[in-house]
């Protein structure tokens, strides 16, 4: 396999992982009733170790295969020297806080729950918010270059939140089939609800980063990184579709068979997870493309 092609898959894992902590943890400190946080804990457990210790893995990964796409490929990937180069760089500027704040959400779980929880959601957020600082967001200088990165932080936020809760969504649906099911129909409700709020800002947020990177519609097909983005566009389109499926017929239509329903409201959120982490696929791919 190539550099760039590691490249590429270890862009998508720390991605994906880091978008996963951060729904995760928004889902069970603050979606969930406190009645049911323990419990979503306990089935979320494993979800959450491997989803931790991949965003750390990855962003150790990411500063040596930066390092040999800069230098000589194999040989620079495993120089030192070199990676403290990379570390001088803009990317390793913006890079030096992934690493810092991947590295703490892995001693995050020792603290007390209430600490804990709070703890995995601020960490995490601040963990997209620095993301947001790399890539074509970090090209631009001045107040634009600002408002980019901004925007940016917005839509992995508001990306993660929808994303990051599919699961633990799932996990409740699926507890909607049995006798203690109260607690778990609040945190489906609230989830259903903010999901609004977090899927407009991800299409709003998701055209400015368009506007500013390629400041033209994206109908140029020749172009491997415009191809790449309409694949993103047309993922996101199936998961909106499915979205509103769910909201508003699954959901109506409880009442007539209740057990189907639930059915499809907990198999179309694994379909959305599955499409989401085909999106971000995609991203990992074009965005490092030059965007022409």
């Amino acid at each position: 396999m190539s550099i760039t092609a590691l490249y590429v898959l270890c862009r998508w894992v720390h991605f994906a992982s880091a978008l996963q902590i951060f729904g995760l943890a928004l889902f069970v400190g603050w979606i969930a009733p406190p009645a049911l946080r323990r419990s979503l804990e306990t089935q979320t457990r494993m979800l959450l170790g491997a989803s931790l210790a991949l965003c750390a893995f990855s962003s150790w990964l990411m500063v040596a295969l930066q390092a040999g796409q800069m230098g000589d490929g194999w040989q620079d990937f495993f120089s030192p020297e070199v990676w403290l180069a990379v570390m001088q760089t803009t990317f390793g500027e913006a890079w030096r806080l992934q690493l810092i704040f991947s590295s703490l959400l892995l001693i995050t779980p020792l603290f007390a729950p209430n600490i804990r929880r709070f703890l995995f959601i601020f960490i995490s957020a601040l963990l997209l918010i620095t993301l947001a600082h790399t890539g074509h967001a970090s090209a631009e200088q001045g107040i634009s270059g600002i408002a980019h990165r901004v925007n940016n932080g917005i839509h992995l936020l508001s990306g993660g939140f929808w994303f990051g809760g599919l699961l633990p969504f799932w996990l409740c649906v699926r507890q909607l089939s049995s006798t203690d099911k109260a607690f778990a129909m609040q945190a489906v409700i609230r989830y259903s609800r903010w999901g609004h709020l977090a899927v407009a800002l991800v299409i709003v947020t998701g055209i400015g980063n368009s506007a500013w990177i390629l400041g033209r519609w994206p109908l140029a097909f020749d172009s491997i990184y415009q191809r790449g983005l309409w694949s993103k566009i047309l993922l996101v389109a199936t998961m909106i579709a499915i979205a509103l499926y769910n909201r508003y017929y699954v959901v109506r239509s409880m009442g007539q068979n209740r057990q189907r329903a639930l059915t499809l409201l907990a198999g179309n959120a694994i379909v959305e997870w599955i499409l989401a982490l085909l999106v971000l696929l995609a991203v990992s791919f074009f965005a490092t493309q030059p965007p022409i």
